[in-house]
């Protein structure tokens, strides 16, 4: 498959994410604790299958674990019932059955899960409150990369997507890289999309190209996306 192909590819999925979306979530009207859970998904993901991610944050979110509230917060003790309530099996869909998996990392991400909640509500400050005070996503992305432990400009940027802040930031991860390689000669090291200025540069290029589709960067994002991983998956694509 040449970058010809690969672009009309992605511009035809990009009509099919188009037809069959969903309506993003208004984030005003998300509680703390859907905010939190949303927060927890996104670091999660970043270490392990979005799917186990998932089950991971429903674990946690049944055992009460994101109902927190402003002012004293004990960090060891929440680390602690954090890794309790993952050292038991989750349920994950996989192949259309359901199967029994031990949370891996659960003691490196229950730390970055209780460091930031110990950043955010410990100073009596909240998720929605942060995000109301920012003047714009770019503003509200940086304040996340700054509060949540685990949280660089892709797990940020897939935050605000997920709770609809803004349809409108790239989530740059090897997939979307190497889709801009390949079509566009863009190429960053992992160290440059952890920096906010060389992130913010390349999502500049997406957003050009989700303006040349017609389409949303959220629904180029998606459609990309799904055409890379297909085209690995057939080896129709060496990259």
């Amino acid at each position: 498959m040449n970058s010809r192909a690969l672009e009309q590819a992605v511009r035809a999925m990009c009509q099919e994410v188009q037809s069959t979306s969903k309506k993003s979530p208004d984030w005003h009207s998300l509680t703390e604790e859907e905010l939190l859970y949303e927060m927890a998904v996104c670091v999660f993901s970043s270490q392990l299958l979005f799917e186990v991610a998932v089950a991971m944050a429903d674990r946690l979110r049944m055992e009460g674990l994101f109902q927190v509230e402003g002012g004293y917060f004990d960090c060891a003790a929440y680390e602690a019932s954090v890794v309790s309530a993952l050292s038991r099996p989750v349920e994950v869909l996989s192949g259309g059955k359901m199967r029994s998996t031990m949370p891996r990392f659960r003691n490196r991400l229950a730390s970055l899960l209780a460091s930031s909640l110990a950043e955010i509500h410990g100073q009596r400050q909240s998720l929605r409150g942060l995000l109301s005070m920012a003047s714009d996503a770019t503003r509200a992305r940086s304040v996340l990369v700054e509060k949540v432990w685990g949280f660089g400009p892709k797990q940020a940027s897939l935050f605000l997507r997920r709770i609809g802040y803004d349809a409108n930031l790239a989530v740059l991860d090897i997939h979307i890289m190497d889709y801009l390689r390949y079509t566009r000669g863009i190429n960053a090291t992992p160290s440059a999309l952890g920096r906010l200025s060389s992130y913010e540069q390349i999502e500049i290029a997406f957003q050009d190209i989700a303006v040349e589709f017609g389409h949303t960067v959220g629904c180029l994002d998606l459609a990309t996306w799904i055409t890379m991983r297909v085209a690995k998956r057939e080896a129709m694509l060496c990259v």
